[in-house]
């Protein structure tokens, strides 16, 4: 057998409606062809688009409601050069089916391949399979968001359950070199992955993975190295409306950003999986800028410093805990606002998602726990 060589470059999250309000033409990211130096020669730039793409077909007045972007707008995702999206996230269906179907043509259109999302459950859940240099790798996606998830009748998103996870992983392992999962999931602003998210990306890595690839947190969280495999906890944000943003602008370290940079070997046979980061700052124009001299060692130390915690078992079920805690304050806050508005029906809502939602027993447990769990 001979070898072979691949890189891929990931980036975080991608949104695009800030496009919206700016002046008519293309928007400029002069930083781009000196961070593409940075990158060199690479095979495929894949990122989480958290966003629908819209067009006529699609519900005008969601537009202004949501994470939206006219389509004619979106050349920006081409001209970068992604290669792959993904749409296994909680804005992907913002503005419904109809927006899901314009994101996936828009996106088919423009020869970039778009994984996590379809039709129908095994549209959604269908693995992206290609070739580069005589090596065959497999995409997959999936996004911890219940009421978005596709069904046999229904359009959305894949769905993180690990049975089924695991089911796609070891299937895609079976045909490809290389399988990456995509995950969107945990909660936001966190310097560490919630314990239940460490313990199932280090499970799809035996099962078959080499690749577990993560979004959502819109903050930075270190990788780890585990069985051969690679695994990114959190990109945080790459593009995204964050000067003037009430909600997310003000949190720390949502302007810290990076690209992940992963070559693969294969050699006889055996893949290795060497990686670095190129850390970035995204700036008052949305996009991310290239970091040079004493600021870029500082983020790379960051950076370090962040894989670090995920790598000390007690620091890191101290500060997991802390952000469950954290959450069950806000949660708490949210419903005595809503007795004080005398809003007995948004109390009933807040309740009922602690007590049904999935996504929301996974924190709860690591508050009962300690963060042990």
């Amino acid at each position: 057998m001979g070898n072979k060589h691949l890189r891929l470059v990931f980036a975080g999250d991608v949104c695009l409606p800030f496009l919206k309000r700016l002046p008519p033409g293309e928007p400029a990211f002069g930083s781009w062809p000196v961070i593409k130096e940075d990158i060199g020669e690479h095979d495929l730039l894949i990122g989480n688009l958290e966003c629908a793409l819209v067009d006529e077909r699609c519900d005008q007045q969601a537009h202004g409601q949501s994470m939206a972007t006219p389509v004619e707008l979106a050349s920006f995702l081409r001209e970068i050069g992604f290669t792959d999206l993904c749409l296994a996230n909680n804005h992907t269906m913002d503005c419904g089916s109809d927006g899901l179907a314009a994101t996936r043509d828009w996106i088919a259109d423009n020869q970039i391949r778009a994984v996590g999302a379809g039709s129908d459950l095994h549209d959604a859940e269908a693995p992206v399979f290609l070739q580069r240099h005589g090596c065959r790798v497999a995409l997959l996606g999936a996004c911890d968001k219940s009421e978005f998830y596709a069904t046999e009748d229904r359009a959305g998103v894949a769905p993180l359950e690990k049975r089924r996870l695991g089911e796609r992983v070891r299937e895609a392992a079976a045909q490809a070199d290389l399988v990456v999962v995509m995950l969107h999931a945990d909660l936001e602003f966190s310097q560490v992955p919630g314990r239940w998210r460490q313990r199932l990306s280090r499970w799809l890595i035996e099962q078959g993975a080499q690749l577990v690839i993560q979004h959502h947190p819109h903050v930075l969280q270190g990788v780890e190295s585990y069985r051969g495999g690679l695994i990114a906890y959190s990109l945080g944000n790459f593009i995204f409306h964050l000067n003037g943003n009430s909600y997310q602008g003000h949190k720390p370290g949502v302007h810290d950003s990076v690209l992940l940079v992963v070559d693969l070997e294969i050699v006889d046979g055996r893949p290795s999986i060497t990686h670095r980061i190129i850390p970035l700052h995204i700036g008052d124009d949305h996009v991310p800028h290239r970091l040079s001299g004493p600021a870029h060692e500082a983020a790379l130390e960051r950076f370090q410093a962040l894989s670090a915690l995920i790598a000390d078992r007690r620091q890191h079920r101290k500060l997991w805990f802390r952000r469950c805690r954290e959450e069950a304050a806000a949660r708490l806050l949210q419903a005595y606002y809503g007795l004080r508005r005398r809003d007995i029906a948004s109390v009933k809502s807040t309740a009922h998602q602690l007590l049904t939602c999935r996504e929301d027993r996974r924190w709860l447990r690591g508050l009962a726990t300690l963060g042990y769990r």
